[in-house]
């Protein structure tokens, strides 16, 4: 929708300490309207993943890093995050390469409103990798655009309500001095979120020309699942269920502390469909006589903290 004020990015609400977040894969591109309102309710995903987020005192490469805040573990990548009153930026990475930027690089700056955009880049930047000869370098610059705002339902059916998409282009060139490069172009659609230090969906494609080792590029999209940040400051692990859409059953994670603890199944109109208990031996729970629809699972002690479902 359009807004008198634009929605606005700004500073994330970042845990003090290791945080996992439940995120299913679709290893392809996803369509969607530029302009929101987006429903994502019929994405058919292919496989379930987490992404970590924690601070940069707990690595033990922090202080290769000195600008970054956090580490964030996706894709069996370590990509090194600075977040600041005033930006969020990118300061290298351990993944196929191994690199650690001098000075940040700017994704976009706090607070990041619909209609802005933003570009930096940080050039000849070292970097090394497995069976790479020595003296590469890489350039890397970011086009950043915050395209529109508007409501977003996600292929489990968790609604957020004031999503912003960002466009954001990052074009990399590697290479060793005096020789071709090899052009990569991470294009990136990313539904951001106030408060999460990631997008909470993106559909993003990686293409390659010049002189690049064989099968690089990819396109996946990912979406987070369930909606921890709404679980307010507990302490306790958000509760997530796994896997979703399911045919058979799924397995209730977090407040295992409170274990036993009995929990109930309704369906969209509020009639109790299914009940049962949680113990220690037994976080699963049969749905598979269920017919097939969207259910709202919830523990009786935390009848407030309701997950939906799909029974296929």
């Amino acid at each position: 929708g359009n807004y008198l004020f634009a929605q606005s990015l700004t500073q994330p609400n970042l845990p003090n300490a290791a945080v996992t977040y439940p995120v299913t894969v679709k290893n392809d591109l996803i369509s969607f309207s530029i302009q929101g309102n987006w429903d994502f309710s019929n994405v058919t995903t292919n496989a379930n993943a987490s992404i970590v987020i924690e601070p940069i005192a707990n690595s033990n490469v922090g202080n290769n890093y000195p600008n970054a805040t956090h580490v964030k573990f996706e894709d069996g990548n370590q990509l090194f995050l600075g977040f600041n009153t005033n930006s969020f930026n990118f300061n290298g990475e351990i993944s196929v390469i191994t690199t650690s930027y001098q000075n940040p690089l700017e994704i976009f700056p706090y607070p990041f409103s619909v209609g802005d955009s933003h570009s930096d880049s940080e050039l000849n930047v070292p970097f090394t990798c497995n069976g790479c000869p020595p003296s590469m370098y890489r350039d890397d610059s970011v086009y950043t655009e915050a395209i529109s705002s508007g409501t977003l339902t996600m292929p489990d059916n968790t609604v957020h309500n004031d999503a912003i998409l960002i466009h954001s282009k990052r074009y990399f060139y590697d290479g060793q001095t005096g020789s071709p490069t090899c052009n990569l172009l991470l294009d990136q659609w990313q539904w951001w979120v106030d408060l999460y230090a990631f997008p909470v969906a993106q559909s993003v494609e990686l293409s390659a020309s010049g002189a690049c080792p064989p099968n690089v590029g990819y396109r996946q999209s990912k979406f987070l699942i369930g909606n921890p940040m709404e679980l307010g400051e507990s302490g306790m692990r958000p509760l997530n269920i796994y896997p979703n859409p399911t045919n058979d059953f799924f397995v209730v994670d977090g407040h295992q502390s409170e274990i036993p603890v009995g929990y109930v199944i309704q369906d969209l109109i509020g009639r109790t469909v299914c009940s049962g208990e949680l113990t220690q031996d037994n976080k699963s729970v049969r749905v598979g006589s269920l017919p097939n629809g969207v259910y709202v699972f919830s523990l009786l002690n935390k009848t407030s903290e309701k997950l939906k479902f799909i029974k296929r």
